[in-house]
Formats: structure tokens, sequence, C-alpha cells
């Protein structure tokens, strides 16, 4: 089996005629389109040279931030008057593949989303040179823009979809490199210090007293998340003393012997498992240190996770960091989602990478 090529073919099924990409086509709570999933997985999908797909993922995006326009108004609106927003109020972390609101209870206050998406069509422009699409997705980008600005630092839900009233580094760093990389295209769309004043935030209140990152404020345990804070988004280089702790305290904590890579210490999300883009994500952070036979490494462990027809799940369970938990999230949702998408995305991201440094 050739998982990157059924990489290719698992995104290339779960991509609506829209546009968006399916979290996963099997699960029972993702059949929806995340800004952060789809941004990631255009990015592995523009690494594998498929820029048609990831075009057509960003210019639903654009379509679908368009109709939320009004969304945003009322909300700024609010917060002019120093009133209390509900979380309906906040623009949505998740969309239905027609780019619609889904009116449940879900996590939806998540802003890293946002900052990931402006990063990830960056990202596409630099590599295609489409300057068209940047134009037709000027309006999607100042709407993100002036969300971000006015929310930047509010408490809100990190990646994972927890700890509402908390507020996270590997958030602040999608913002910081989302907001940074709109800011060479076009500096008149993003405040002068917004990008600056967010990385002095997260170094001024986020190094625990050992000097690595934290989880998230007040919180000095690692989240293998925080790897994002250099790769890709540069809030700190890699050579950063304050990164180097951090990698190695993720790699103390949250890296099994044999490859796998946990959340966090204490994840108790299907009994806490071994995640499949955190492990691409560590095979990243080495290709860039030079560290490349650890890279190879992890993706022969990624590898040997697929299911015979080449799925890959969000995270295994052979590990588990607290068993007892597992059953009860199976008896809510069933099995873990895969292929989860975002796995797949990020198997082509490091697979690309690795074949340029042979």
């Amino acid at each position: 089996m050739n998982l990157y090529n059924t990489s290719l073919n698992i995104i290339t099924a779960g991509q609506a005629p829209s546009g968006a990409y399916v979290a996963s086509p099997t699960f029972s709570q993702y059949g929806y389109a995340w800004l952060r999933d789809g941004a990631w997985i255009a990015y592995g999908m523009d690494c594998a040279g498929q820029h048609a797909s990831a075009r057509a993922f960003y210019a639903w995006v654009g379509r679908t931030l368009a109709g939320q326009f009004d969304h945003l108004e009322r909300l700024l609106r609010k917060l002019e008057r120093d009133d209390t927003p509900s979380d309906a109020d906040y623009l949505p972390t998740r969309f239905t593949l027609d780019g619609k609101i889904n009116r449940d209870d879900w996590w939806n206050f998540q802003l890293d989303g946002y900052g990931t998406w402006l990063w990830g069509l960056v990202a596409h422009v630099d590599m295609t040179g489409d300057r068209a699409l940047w134009a037709d997705l000027e309006p999607a980008i100042t709407l993100t823009v002036r969300y971000l600005t006015a929310l930047w630092q509010s408490p809100n839900y990190d990646c994972w979809e927890e700890n509402r009233e908390q507020i996270h580094l590997s958030t602040l760093a999608a913002l910081y490199g989302g907001l940074n990389a709109v800011r060479r295209y076009n500096p008149a769309l993003v405040p002068d210090d917004l990008p600056a004043n967010i990385r002095a935030f997260v170094l001024e209140m986020g190094v625990a007293p050992e000097g690595h990152l934290m989880k998230y404020l007040g919180n000095s345990a690692v989240d293998a998340s925080l790897l994002w804070t250099a790769v890709p988004y540069g809030l700190v280089d890699l050579a950063d003393k304050r990164f180097t702790r951090t990698l190695a305290k993720i790699e103390r904590d949250l890296l099994r012997p044999d490859g796998g890579v946990y959340r966090y210490a204490d994840d108790v999300y299907y009994g806490g498992g071994e995640w499949i883009l955190l492990s691409a994500w560590l095979a990243w952070v080495y290709i860039e240190l030079g560290r490349t036979a650890e890279a190879r490494d992890l993706v022969a462990w990624i590898e040997a996770q697929a299911t015979p027809d080449g799925a890959l799940p969000e995270q295994v369970n052979d590990h588990l960091l607290h068993p007892e938990h597992y059953a009860e999230w199976v008896a809510r949702w069933g099995a873990v989602a895969s292929p989860l998408l975002w796995s797949h995305g990020m198997v082509l991201v490091v697979k690309s990478l690795l074949d340029k440094r042979t």
C-alpha cells in the first residue's frame, strides 16, 4: 500500500462539490468542515501539487465567511457597548459542507481556525502565485482580521475544543502566524502592531518558570500543539531556548518510544491515545531541525497505523493514557474517527518534505 497515494484518494473523496473538506466521512460528529482541519488538509494538497483542490477549499471559505458579515457586525456592536456576548454571538468553528452554520451546542468559540486559514491561504498563494484568488478573498480576509483584532486576548476553546475559560498558546500562535502572513501580502489589512503584540503577550505571559511554553496561561504543562509556535507559525524560532525546552518536554512527557505522540498528559478523550497528526507534526519539526532519521521513524510508525485499506484514524488506542475513559466515548459517539482527513493531510505534508531531502 502506498499511503501517500491513498491519502490523496481519501482527501479527494472527502471534498464536497462546494470545495469544503469533511473532517471525517464516517464519524458521527465530524460530518462538517472546520476551518482548522480544512486549511491543513489544503496545505497537504498544495504540498502534493494538488493546487486546484486547495483553491476550491479557499474559495469555499471566502463564500462561507462572506455570509457571516452581518453576524460579525452584531458581535462588534455588542463589544462596543460592553455587552457580554453569548457563545452563539461568535463566529463558529465548523460549518456544514454548503457553508451554513449548524445550530447545535457544539464548542464553537474557537479562534485558532481563523488564524490557520489565513496562514494556509498565504501559503497557497506563495506556492501558486494565484493573486486573483487573493483579490477574491480580500473581503473574507478583512472580516477575519477584524474578528481577531477584537478578540485575540479573549479566553476561548482550544484546538481540541476544550478549556473554554483559558487563553491557549497554540491558539495565539495560529493568530500570530495568520495575521503576520497577511501583513506580508498587504500590510494595510492588518494593524501594524497586532502580530507583534500577540508575540510579546505570549512571551511575557506564557513561559513557565522552567523556561518552556505553557499549554495555556497558568498551566505549565505542555501540549503537543505547542509545536506550532515554531513550525509553521514562527512565533518563536526553532533555535529559541523557550522552544527547545518546550520540544524537550514534549519529547519527555508526550512521545512514546515507539513513535506515537499524545496531545497532553491529562487527556481522557477516547482514553487519551496517540494522535497521527501530532506524530506527523513532530516529524515536521525534526525535518526542519535536520533530524531526518527520527522523522522517518515517526512516518514509519504512522504508516503502521493505517488500516488494510489505507485509512488513518484520529488517534490509536494501543497505549492509552487513561483507558478507563475509553468505553464512555465509544458509547457516546462510536469508534474513533477513521479516516480523519487531517491525519492524511499531514502525511502529505511530511512525506513531501522528506522527498525533498532525498
